[in-house]
């Protein structure tokens, strides 16, 4: 071990041969650390990702507050799980499919957005039935194991009959195409969810609650402090700095403070 730098992990000694400027870069980029609850969403999406075809094919509801952490897990997710390309960088065996709720949802915004994850530019000004019928055909022709829908709470800028249009579109997708789908959103997509018995049996809500102070929170800081390319060792298992970074993330995986932002993921 170098001298000086049992501190950072391995990974990480080398930025510190960079410019100022390089090394505040290296700080804002975004960062995986291991936490139990994070590993148990990427256990459960993994066992979707696996599960075999059925006529009703299990889902999960991935919630919780903003920057909690979310988005982090599915990306860490999708990285693992790449498509399967061939020489030609074309995609033969998909795994998954990322796309995003549209801010103003509706049938045919939603099969564009699944037209774009797969990789093709949806038409323009497709009626609402053609656009669906292409999507279909599109999944079909090239079934993802698994969909991962992001911002699902958008649902609530529809009325209530539209929420639940969209929703049991979800439903119909998946039954269709034998695919588990998992949405994530904020707390308020749960309510939405939870309106419709059928929907809510489906789609399993998990979790991902704030963090407390704790042992485990402790031991997350400290893993993420160990990745940030600083010269000298920082006191983050300090008491003090604990409830320091509590009282500034209320508990999530952000921190801000004089006008900066600190990323816990």
């Amino acid at each position: 071990m170098a001298i000086g730098l049992d501190h950072l992990h391995i990974g990480v000694w080398s930025y510190l041969e960079g410019s100022i400027d390089e090394r505040v870069s290296r700080l804002y980029a975004p960062k995986w650390v291991a936490y139990s609850r994070g590993n148990e969403a990427l256990a459960r999406m993994a066992h979707l990702l696996n599960h075999p075809p059925s006529g009703r094919m299990p889902c999960m509801l991935l919630h919780g507050d903003s920057n909690i952490g979310k988005t982090m897990i599915v990306e860490k997710f999708v990285q693992g799980n790449p498509n399967i390309c061939n020489e030609f960088n074309e995609v033969e065996i998909r795994k998954t499919v990322h796309l995003q709720m549209p801010a103003n949802p509706c049938d045919n915004k939603l099969y564009a957005q699944i037209i774009e994850g797969l990789g093709i530019q949806p038409p323009v000004n497709s009626r609402g039935t053609d656009m669906e019928l292409l999507g279909l055909r599109l999944l079909h022709r090239q079934p993802p194991k698994l969909m991962i829908i992001d911002e699902v709470h958008h649902l609530l800028a529809g009325s209530v009959r539209e929420q639940r249009q969209l929703l049991n579109q979800l439903k119909f997708i998946s039954n269709e195409l034998r695919m588990p789908i998992v949405p994530l959103g904020t707390n308020e997509a749960l309510y939405a969810m939870q309106t419709d018995p059928q929907i809510a049996s489906r789609f399993e809500p998990f979790s991902l609650p704030k963090w407390r102070e704790s042992p485990e929170f402790r031991e997350f800081v400290v893993s993420f402090g160990r990745l940030l390319p600083l010269e000298k060792p920082s006191p983050l298992a300090d008491k003090a700095i604990i409830q320091k970074l509590m009282g500034l993330s209320s508990g999530t995986n952000t921190a801000r403070a004089s006008g900066r932002q600190f990323c816990f993921s």
